[in-house]
């Protein structure tokens, strides 16, 4: 029986035969294991690609084990309220940006993979933090599967273009694809798991350099036009970084919740991050986990239509929601 194999399994075996490290054979691999056709003319293929993924688990887990490494991969540990990558081409403005927008010091220079490790910097908004991690450029020549794997596990992504740069809507779209063929999909909704291979990652489309190229500032918002929030903004003279900010905590889907005592004001100084949708349930549980089985009930300031009503426990909270937690 001929074996019919797809054009994403024909894909990932390349992949595989091109790879320079375990871990990035064993994503190909999975990735074969998963699209390849299941029939009887496959058995034998199916069979010999488990045993190599079971063979490549065991050597990284005896590599971990003995705390030996066959190449570069990185790992960035959480901060803040959200954590955001920032993918793009070479040379899109990334590492400008992070450097604008948070504490970091990343390596910017005029020439292309100046970035070859992740570099995390803290975006201060209002009262609360946001990560931003610049990553290498994203290309159809090379990029290593840990990039893949960092934007797989962001909150959100921020698509950063050149604008100074008469291709850089073709090699966005680039970008993009390279990563739909990751099965990273870069979405206008909010970020969820598909299924177990496919994420959607809710995206802001940044164009740099606008006051290198101002014609092309305003063919971001066609390019994006249904696709992506946008907005066009330069690092050298400030413009638009404010506006940045802000649209980059709506990209990071989370919601600030304010608890009050009561009796007394609300404490405005600190307040609680959860993802959107969260529910006045999910907001007592994130304060204390042992309040739930003490909860009475929940008043609630603010969601437009509720000025210290009690709140049923199912209702999705909003930005800047006051509640006060009462129990038993």
């Amino acid at each position: 029986m001929p074996a019919n194999l797809t054009p994403e399994f024909l894909a990932a075996r390349e992949r595989f035969n091109k790879a320079r490290s375990d871990e990035e054979r064993l994503d190909a691999l999975q990735e074969m294991l998963a699209t390849i056709p299941k029939h009887k003319g496959t058995e034998k293929m199916q069979a010999d690609i488990k045993r190599r993924i079971a063979k490549l688990r065991e050597r990284l887990e005896q590599r971990r084990r003995s705390g030996k490494s066959s190449g570069p991969t990185y790992h960035v540990e959480r901060e803040g309220a959200a954590q955001l990558a920032l993918v793009g081409p070479p040379n899109s403005g990334k590492s400008s940006l992070v450097a604008a927008l948070t504490n970091a010091h990343p390596d910017i220079a005029p020439y292309p993979m100046s970035t070859f490790r992740p570099c995390p910097g803290m975006m201060e908004f209002e009262d609360i933090q946001i990560q931003l991690v610049d990553l290498p450029p994203i290309t159809p020549e090379y990029t290593e599967g840990w990039v893949y794997g960092l934007v797989r596990l962001a909150d959100a992504v921020l698509l950063c273009l050149d604008l100074s740069d008469e291709k850089c809507f073709e090699l966005a779209d680039q970008v993009i694809e390279l990563l739909r063929g990751r099965n990273i999909v870069l979405s206008v909704g909010p970020s969820r798991q598909v299924d177990w291979r496919t994420v959607e990652r809710r995206t802001l489309a940044v164009g740099v350099k606008s006051d290198l190229a101002p014609a092309r500032a305003q063919e971001l918002a066609a390019w994006a036009e249904g696709r992506f929030p946008h907005l066009a903004v330069s690092t050298t003279t400030g413009e638009g970084l404010e506006g940045l900010r802000r649209a980059i905590f709506r990209a990071a889907g989370v919601v600030r919740v304010y608890t009050k005592k009561p009796g007394q004001a609300p404490d405005m100084s600190q307040p609680y991050t959860l993802r959107e949708g969260a529910t006045v349930l999910d907001v007592v549980e994130h304060i204390h986990k042992e309040f739930v089985e003490r909860l009475r009930y929940v008043r609630l300031w603010g969601s437009g239509r509720f000025d210290g009503q009690h709140a049923p426990l199912d209702h999705v909270v909003q930005d800047g929601d006051i509640v006060e937690i009462h129990l038993s």
